[in-house]
């Protein structure tokens, strides 16, 4: 990897912990100034990442997403990329920090691996697995959003603290983060089944990790029909969202640690 990687890489773990930092200290503090100092930590995290990301890919060849260092990342970009549209679109302020901290988790963990970029496997050199793993990163990050979102609704609902948007502003975006995220879903078990016909010749492997990214698929599929639900809207679809990113993280991190699968990427 680039040497370069190494500063940047810490330079952005420091200004996502500050960010952090700033968050709480708004919490305690409540001026206007110390969120928005704290959001543009956050951009500044963002565009180093962003820096980073683009010098690995150029010195790689290809989108370098083929183990779990360079995933860890690339799933703290997204997700970072992530908060950046809902911050800037919806103004969160404070209830930027659960999901800053969610990020600065990944990017902390993504830092106690190898960042050396690996050779590329022929199988994986094609258009088709960039747009598979883009889409499918994007996804996990709004699946995510939705977590913080929903977690932040259980907060509102038992202390309500004016520090985090209302019940009905919530309920809202955690839709959308929803919605979002599992067209994005949609369009990586699109292009990853195109990806795996033209590789091995079949649309659909019944691999561990194929079939626990299906589930996710169904779980989300569902929590796009639940919101039309009386008894699944509010409390309920806040809960859903916490145990559907329980799903996504057994599928992205739990099989590869805990169970073996054949899929090109754990």
């Amino acid at each position: 990897m680039p040497q370069s990687d190494i500063p940047l890489l810490w330079s952005a773990l420091g200004a996502n912990a500050l960010a952090v930092l700033f968050y709480l200290l708004h919490v305690q503090i409540r001026r206007p100034a110390i969120w928005r100092f704290a959001f543009a930590l956050v951009l500044t995290g963002f565009a180093v990442q962003t820096l980073t990301l683009a010098l690995r890919w150029f010195a790689a060849g290809y989108l370098p997403v083929t183990n779990l260092f360079s995933t860890l990342f690339f799933f703290s970009w997204c997700l970072a990329a992530t908060y950046v549209y809902f911050e800037l679109r919806y103004r969160l302020h404070a209830s930027g920090l659960f999901v800053m901290l969610v990020n600065l988790v990944l990017l902390a963990a993504a830092l106690q691996r190898d960042p050396a970029i690996p050779a590329l496997v022929p199988a994986l050199d094609t258009p088709l697995f960039t747009l598979h793993i883009v889409f499918s990163f994007l996804g996990y990050a709004l699946f995510t959003m939705a977590f913080s979102l929903g977690v932040l609704y259980l907060v509102r609902r038992v202390t309500g603290s004016a520090l985090i948007p209302d019940l009905s502003k919530l309920r809202r975006l955690n839709e959308e983060a929803i919605f979002l995220g599992f067209i994005f879903f949609t369009l990586c078990m699109v292009f990853g089944s195109l990806w795996a016909y033209l590789a091995w010749g079949y649309w659909f492997s019944w691999n561990i990790k194929g079939v626990w990214s299906f589930i996710v698929w169904l779980f989300y599929a569902g929590m796009c029909h639940a919101k039309f639900v009386r008894r699944w809207q509010g409390t309920g679809y806040a809960l859903l969202s916490i145990a559907g990113f329980g799903v996504v993280l057994f599928t992205y991190l739990g099989i590869g640690l805990l169970l073996r699968s054949n899929h090109p990427l754990g």
